[in-house]
């Protein structure tokens, strides 16, 4: 297809003809990446032929699925459209751009802003008149053919299933697939593995609890499945292995196919209104089905009261939520020992939050927190901190009047900012691969503790630069000041759901760390939690992320009790002032509020006389480690029990 006939290209700049090429691929098996270098050099090969002068490439190779509306860099397409800088679009076919109407909205904007685009496999040039008709005709050909594909693949591979034992999944605990299996046939049973998964069975019908059998397949040094992103057994595998029905000689297949989620493109599992289908395979049976029934309808019974109760609807609340999508607190707050999130069901309760790692018996820390009193407290310290805004207006207002007027040169400097982070990060990696090349004995814990920070630090420049782009094209669009930040913020917050995923989303922008501690009384008592917390008041504007300043002025760091204090705590200035009045503590006890006994009031004036020995001022103390006088805190005593912090995991100053 010639270009050369069409209108003949003008850079929009006087000099310079700005091009962009995007390649993608979709990141399977067969496919390679020099198949992107392919069409980054087809669209040169175009661009070239259309212009004789000098011309300026843009280039976004990538990995992913062209169906996925979420993929960053079609924001970066639209950002460079909306720039009224790029002169010529050029990709191979449009599904390399995105699979779906999508397509033609892109296209739309590049018309809208004198952007020409041109996908030479789909014969398509938005300088035609009929451009419309060609690009919607190519997205119900590229749809088509994805449908067509994946009911292809499904009927092939499910006739396998049924013909002859084919399609087989990866093994499970128990099983060897060998390297050229081509159906159950070809599977055989370990025969050492038998013993532990018999026995294991056993100690489920005896119990019904999963853990139980966890515990005896780690002692015994039975492994999970080879493809278990897990080294040890919990008692949820344990369940998801004795309900697998390949256990019983019937594998099978069908129980779940996936849906495609319009918003995002993505493709979600969920189970299959048509049922699986089950092939009879005896030699892979450790039990028959008499056996292993019973047990597993038992369980079902024993746990049928602790399902999430379905709402008025007669469904579940959380059916397709994210399972990242929760209640404020909800895997936001961080284990300051350990560095895991805080995850709901404390121990037991449903409304209680507890460090995820001490779950899996790696942290000490099990102390539960109320998580809607919690988001009530982090609530008002907000609220709070959003009525004192009024005493920095003035520094607000010169900020962003100076980003304002900066705009260019400031986005300039941030972009060059980045640039050096993205350098010192890339040194960093080629220190560390020519320093792994050097030593043959390498610490596991070191090397992911290393590659974790990486990781974490290259996240985090990758959404600095989202922001970045985003500020770019457009006006920043920042408050005037402080009183219209205030009226925004209040919007939010008042009258709000704490129970609600609107909150907790918005508490995820406004505080993006909590670090939750331990601390107790000088003379012993409950271990009480303590968080340490990050405020961004600008955290909910999306352009404040492109000033720094402005970020700057709005954080700060506050420290809030997740508890409420111990009644002689709560006394003790006030029966410290009656007794310095002369009053007997009896007395004392009498004008307090709270109706208080004569041995609490004892109790208070006793903690405030070791404060005065100890010359503090404040009655509560740091935990680093848990207190051997406290029966309550005994996981740390368990045998199952090791202490083992997130890779790259290191404590925040207090």
């Amino acid at each position: 297809m010639s270009y050369r006939e069409e209108n003949e290209l003008k850079p929009r700049n006087g000099h310079t003809l700005i091009v962009g090429i995007l390649g993608r691929i979709s990141g399977c098996a067969n496919q390679k990446e020099l198949s992107l270098d392919d069409q980054v050099d087809h669209g040169k090969q175009i661009a070239y032929e259309m212009y004789d002068g000098e011309i300026e490439f843009r280039i976004i190779t990538t990995k992913g699925k062209g169906e996925r509306l979420d993929r960053p860099e079609l924001l970066k397409i639209e950002n460079w459209l909306n720039s009224d800088e790029l002169d010529l679009l050029i990709v191979e076919d449009l599904g390399r751009l995105v699979r779906g109407p999508a397509a033609h909205r892109l296209c739309g904007i590049a018309v809208d802003h004198g952007t020409r685009v041109i996908s030479p496999n789909d014969f398509i040039d938005t300088n035609n008149e009929n451009w419309e008709d060609d690009v919607l005709n190519a997205c119900k050909e590229h749809l088509k053919h994805n449908t067509h594909t994946s009911l292809r693949l499904k009927h092939k591979l499910m006739n396998r299933f049924e013909k002859y034992g084919g399609a087989t999944p990866c093994p499970i605990a128990g099983y060897i697939k060998p390297d050229n299996a081509k159906s159950y046939s070809d599977w055989v049973k370990k025969e050492d593995a038998t013993i532990f998964i018999r026995e294991g069975l056993q100690i489920l019908k005896r119990t019904l609890n999963g853990e139980a059998v966890a515990e005896y397949f780690n002692e015994n040094g039975f492994s999970p499945g080879p493809y278990c992103s897990k080294d040890q057994w919990d008692g949820r595998m344990v369940l998801r292995f004795y309900r697998n029905p390949t256990l019983k000689g019937f594998p099978q297949r069908g129980d779940k196919h996936s849906i495609k989620h319009h918003e995002t493109g993505r493709r979600i599992s969920v189970r299959n209104p048509n049922g699986p289908r089950y092939r009879e395979e005896p030699h892979l049976a450790f039990f028959s089905p008499d056996e292993i029934d019973p047990v597993l309808k038992a369980l079902a019974e024993k746990n049928a009261n602790y399902k999430r109760k379905k709402n008025q609807n007669g469904t579940d609340s959380r059916h397709r939520v994210p399972k990242k999508r929760t209640r404020a607190f909800g895997q936001h707050a961080t284990c300051f020992y350990c560095g895991f999130h805080y995850v709901w069901g404390g121990n037991g309760m449903t409304d209680n939050l507890m460090c995820s790692n001490s779950r899996e018996w790696h942290c000490w820390n099990s102390v539960g927190v109320n998580g809607p009193e919690a988001a009530q407290k982090l609530l008002e310290v907000v609220l709070d901190s959003v009525a004192t805004l009024d005493e920095i207006d003035s520094q607000f207002r010169e900020i962003v009047q100076q980003t304002h007027a900066g705009g260019p040169e400031k986005l300039l400097a941030r972009e060059n900012q980045l640039n050096r982070e993205e350098e010192e990060i890339e040194r960093e990696r080629a220190k560390l691969k020519k320093f792994f090349k050097e030593i043959d004995d390498i610490d596991g814990d070191f090397l992911s503790e290393m590659l974790a920070e990486l990781k974490g630090r290259e996240k985090q420049l990758l959404l600095d630069r989202r922001a970045l782009e985003h500020a770019r094209s457009r006006q920043l669009d920042l408050p005037k000041s402080t009183l219209e930040l205030k009226g925004i913020l209040q919007h939010h917050l008042e009258d709000v759901d704490i129970h609600s995923h609107e909150f907790g989303d918005l508490i995820r922008e406004l505080v993006p760390e909590i670090h939750v501690y331990l601390v107790r009384l000088i003379d012993g008592g409950h271990l009480l939690p303590r968080a340490k917390i990050c405020l961004n008041l600008a955290g909910s504007i999306p352009d404040a992320a492109a000033s720094t300043e402005l970020q700057q002025l709005l954080s700060r760091e506050l420290t809030l009790d997740l508890f409420e204090p111990p009644q002689r705590e709560l006394i003790r200035p006030e029966a410290v002032r009656l007794a310095a009045a002369g009053l007997e503590q009896r007395e004392i006890a009498r004008r307090l509020d709270g109706n208080p006994t004569q041995t609490a009031v004892w109790k208070a004036l006793k903690l405030h006389q070791q404060m005065l020995e100890q010359g503090l001022t404040s009655p509560y103390i740091f935990l680093d480690e848990p207190p051997d006088d406290y029966k309550k805190l005994r996981r740390h005593k368990n045998k199952k029990y090791s202490f083992q912090p997130k890779p790259g995991y290191q404590r925040p100053p207090l």
